[in-house]
């Protein structure tokens, strides 16, 4: 395998190479007790292991996922050596955003222990990677899907349709099969669904306030010098002062239907597998530390406005919200969950209702879906009065190649698909 050189522990070196500091607790004996139990063999000796990050830095902030190469024996006397490939999932190190990991309420891991058990009972088609029992309860193990030959789409060239149906199918999976779940524990559904990102009394909030305050800045900077969309330049100001509140009520349950939501399906929580013509075959869903307990809407919003391409947004939305409704209600069928459907209808009116959701990632995202995103996420933790820094960064992702290129379609979309539309009514409704 195309692996570091092995240790038989972490040396100092790796740690400096590492960046982030590597837990006392990973060691060859937490790595033999999830052979062992997955296994299901006491005998199991770790030989040697190394560790290195899963994820670059700017695509996972509220965890630190290691990959960790193993080589072990079945049996101290056995004179072969196998190989094993793991992703763990530990917390986060940085202060700031330790807090925030802490206030998710071990959502994960909950999720790969209680929840997802229940998911395969319904679902024959894996969507999600394979868990390993973890001797500690807060630590996710699973299966490196990168030795299965999954990989993760490019940030920049975003997802075409084939890739976007797949995503689309494996969302409905997902929350279909939580409908069902939920008939029989409500408790847990909805204690793993609980809000992690736009209630006020979350630490994630001020993080989310200052995205919002800066990213509308620049959004609204770039607005003001294109002569087509300057009518819009008001009415995105005075929306962004209230953003934040119009977000806490928009992802509420909803009174028609909810289900359990990724919470934040973009292209950094999702890879995909090809055939040998290069044709997108597979996916699996990573990373549920945001889960949400609401419309379905609110994960198909998320993704759609974070991760496809301007394309599938301009011509194939219909296309995407008809497969993904047809699946829904086709899996609810085949769980003998007959008495909940889905109506297309009341589908667009919760999409419709979500348009703050879409203004949010168009304006906040662009420090995050860049190749080379932001990784420090320190100056957004600061008061309003302090935004010097923030400001300063969002501006060099919001340069004049973004504001002539990116931004003027991501405006015609938001115009096609209603977004200003509900905007305009959110504000006739307050005033």
């Amino acid at each position: 395998p195309n692996a570091a050189p092995y240790h038989d522990s972490a040396s100092a070196e790796l740690k400096e190479r590492m960046e982030k500091p590597i837990p006392k607790w990973l060691d060859s004996e937490f790595l033999a007790q999830c052979l062992k139990t997955e296994m299901n063999n006491e005998n199991v000796v770790i030989a040697s292991f190394s560790i290195s990050r899963a994820a670059p830095p700017g695509d996972n902030y509220i965890s630190c996922p290691f990959r960790i190469k193993i080589m072990y024996k079945r049996h101290t006397k056995d004179k072969d050596f196998y190989f094993k490939s793991l992703i763990i999932k530990s917390e986060a190190t940085d202060c700031q955003m330790k807090d925030v990991a802490e206030s998710l309420d071990f959502s994960e891991p909950l999720f790969y222990n209680k929840f997802l058990p229940e998911v395969i009972k319904l679902v024959e088609t894996s969507i999600v990677p394979k868990s390993l029992p973890s001797p500690l309860f807060s630590i996710v193990v699973l299966e490196d899907l990168r030795d299965l030959g999954f990989k993760m789409a490019s940030k920049s060239k975003k997802l075409d349709f084939d890739h976007s149906v797949l995503y689309i199918k494996a969302a409905a999976n997902l929350h279909a099969a939580s409908v069902v779940i939920h008939k029989d524990d409500p408790s847990l559904v909805e204690t793993i669904g609980k809000e992690k990102m736009f209630a006020n009394d979350l630490e994630i909030a001020t993080l989310l306030k200052s995205l919002i305050r800066n990213g509308c800045k620049c959004l609204i900077d770039c607005v003001g010098e294109m002569e087509q969309f300057r009518k819009y330049r008001k009415l995105l100001k005075d929306t962004s002062a209230i953003l934040w509140d119009l977000l806490v009520e928009a992802v509420k349950p909803s009174k028609l239907l909810n289900t359990i939501n990724q919470g934040d399906p973009w292209l950094t929580n999702m890879m995909f597998k090809y055939d040998e013509k290069d044709k997108v075959k597979e996916i699996r869903l990573l990373d549920f530390q945001l889960l949400r307990y609401g419309s379905p809407a609110n994960d198909l919003v998320w993704f759609i406005w974070s991760s496809v391409s301007h394309d599938i947004r301009r011509n194939r939305l219909e296309d995407l919200y008809q497969i993904y409704v047809e699946t829904f209600n086709c899996k609810l069928r085949e769980f003998r969950c007959e008495d909940v459907i889905l109506d297309y209808s009341h589908f667009k009116e919760e999409i419709d209702k979500l348009s703050t959701l879409a203004l949010y990632i168009v304006a906040a995202f662009p420090i995050f879906n860049s190749e080379k995103a932001v990784v420090d996420l320190s100056p957004f933790f600061l008061k309003e009065n302090e935004d010097e820094e923030a400001l300063k960064i969002y501006k060099s992702y919001y340069n004049e190649d973004y504001c002539n290129n990116e931004v003027p379609r991501f405006l015609e979309e938001m115009e096609m698909a209603g977004v200003f539309s509900h905007l305009q009514r959110c504000q006739t409704n307050i005033s």
